[in-house]
């Protein structure tokens, strides 16, 4: 268990470091092909899907915890840790699901880009038919 103690803290330290990192403002300021080898690492190495694996898992450990508790009204038990982590725990599982559901907003904005975006595309293809229909 002590390894797992040692990995978590090593990975709070990296993630802390990634978050400063990720800040907008950083990226922001970040030249052209800095920005696009960013965020073609970001696309291409599974990191989103990686984090969102770690996350669901740390929230089924939660939940497990959870479910231990309940079970566990032995005399031996310490029932002041144990509802003060129960209260940390609960906490945890809130922020996890408020962070992982978009607002209204958010979602109708990636649904306005992803529209621009598709008559983006079907301008260009159309212009493309018409400049091969033109040459041909």
């Amino acid at each position: 268990m002590r390894d797992l103690s040692d990995q978590i803290d090593q990975l709070t330290g990296e993630l802390r470091a990634l978050r400063l990192q990720l800040q907008w403002s950083t990226f922001r300021h970040s030249s052209h092909k800095d920005q696009d080898s960013i965020l073609d690492s970001l696309l291409n190495a599974g990191l989103v899907e990686d984090l969102r694996t770690v996350v669901d898992q740390f929230s089924h450990f939660l939940w497990c915890y959870i479910d231990s508790a309940a079970q566990n009204t032995g005399p031996e038990v310490d029932f002041a840790l144990q509802s003060k982590r129960l209260d940390q725990v609960t906490e945890m599982l809130r922020l996890l699901r408020h962070t992982s559901c978009p607002s209204n907003e958010q979602l109708e904005f990636v649904a306005r880009v992803t529209r621009s975006v598709d008559r983006q595309m079907q301008h260009q293809d159309e212009q493309e038919r018409t400049r091969l229909g033109q040459t041909a």
